[in-house]
């Protein structure tokens, strides 16, 4: 099985860079449906193209969701879940629209974040079905299109699917060391707006009803809520407010998150945030909460443990380096450990310097990454799904 499916991938190393190009080339910065649809639409011809069905998940506000899906998938077949998204965080008019090669690397948008995990995820597939592999495997491969902001119009289909399966790998990048993910923080962001009383500047009193006044009251004690033994971080990344230094200011806001390990502590955070806000400081002026995105955390258990030993066991008889890590940023990989089944995140290739114009890809990763995801969705079926 190993050799026929390596033989395969160094078959068709160019066709793997030349639809990674493609992609990294079509700008799918998350508002941007056109760009997203166009993506669908690549990755869609791409599948049906190598026999597999796609089912396409129209979307109005962005762009459409897909799922790649095994013959013996669509016949109802529980079986392994693969995730990957199609949007990344660069806007058109950034003007980051490149895709270049220095040596061994590969720089542009989305390269390693990660529009080299949906060529991975695809052509293990494809690397499986060409050794006859995927006969028996129900096996769906989930595209979304707006994982950057929150999985806001994908994560129930990402539920869905999930429900539907026995076991799950996330497409995402490994880290430095070919770390594969256990754990991952969950993560609330959320509007805190303030209402005050407008007044001439010149004629009001030390008792001000300023909404300017009471939102620095609420940062101060709302980044006293920061926690790194706990695994609590708290960021209040944006402010804007009134009108001008001779106005009392009547409304002020600002943009909060929060992430947490695990949901005891998601729940003793939202509280003592909602506590502040009930109990403002200063005179006249009131505060209220309003939640922008919310994903939960993916706890280390013993489900995730045990996957991760399998797909560990498998890079050691490659000879691919296969660690573990927490991250602090989420993943769809959050919303698929709420079902349950076992889930391990960053099968992908290796790169660096996300959401940043150096964004790059170690190009010599691709293979062996794409081979380790190969045989991982070929083992963790046998161990999970028969």
């Amino acid at each position: 099985m190993i050799e026929t499916i390596k033989d395969y991938l160094a078959r068709h190393e160019g066709e793997m860079l030349a639809l990674l190009e493609e992609l990294v080339l079509t700008n799918s910065h998350t508002p941007n449906k056109a760009g997203t649809d166009a993506v669908a639409t690549i990755m869609t011809k791409a599948a049906e193209t190598a026999g597999f069905s796609v089912r396409r998940e129209a979307r109005a506000q962005v762009g459409d969701n897909i799922v790649i899906e095994t013959k013996p998938r669509t016949q109802g077949g529980k079986g392994v879940l693969l995730c990957g998204h199609m949007d990344t965080v660069f806007p058109p008019e950034m003007g980051f629209n490149t895709f270049t090669r220095k040596g061994d690397t590969l720089y542009g948008p989305g390269v390693a974040d990660m529009k080299s995990g949906l060529v991975a995820g695809l052509y293990a597939l494809k690397a499986l079905d060409a050794a006859g592999l995927l006969k028996d495997m129900p096996v769906a491969f989930i595209c979304n299109s707006d994982e950057e902001t929150g999985s806001t119009h994908s994560s129930e289909l990402i539920l869905q699917e999930a429900h539907k399966s026995d076991v799950a790998l996330v497409m995402e990048g490994a880290g430095d060391n070919g770390d594969l993910v256990i754990g991952r923080k969950g993560r609330i962001a959320f509007d805190l707006v303030i209402k005050g009383k407008a007044a001439h500047a010149g004629s009001a009193g030390p008792d001000k009803s300023s909404a300017i006044l009471e939102l620095a009251r609420q940062i101060q004690q709302l980044e006293a809520l920061n926690d790194p033994q706990a695994g609590i971080s708290l960021n209040v990344g944006h402010i804007e407010g009134g009108t001008g230094a001779n106005t009392v200011s009547e409304h002020a806001t600002a943009v909060v998150e929060f992430r947490y390990r695990d949901e005891d502590s998601r729940t003793r955070m939202w509280d003592t945030i909602q506590r502040l806000a009930a109990n403002p400081q200063t005179n006249g002026t009131e505060c209220t909460l309003a939640i922008r995105t919310m994903r939960p955390a993916m706890p280390t258990n013993d489900a995730i443990l045990g996957l991760y030993a399998l797909v560990e066991g498998i890079g050691r008889e490659l000879g691919i380096p296969v660690t573990s890590m927490q991250r602090g940023g989420g993943s769809d990989a959050n919303f698929i450990a709420q079902t349950g089944i076992p889930v391990l995140d960053g099968l992908g290739p290796i790169g660096g310097k996300l959401h940043t114009t150096d964004e790059y890809l170690l190009a010599d990763t691709i293979l062996p990454r794409t081979l380790l995801a190969a045989v991982s969705i070929r083992k963790a079926f046998e161990a999970y799904c028969k």
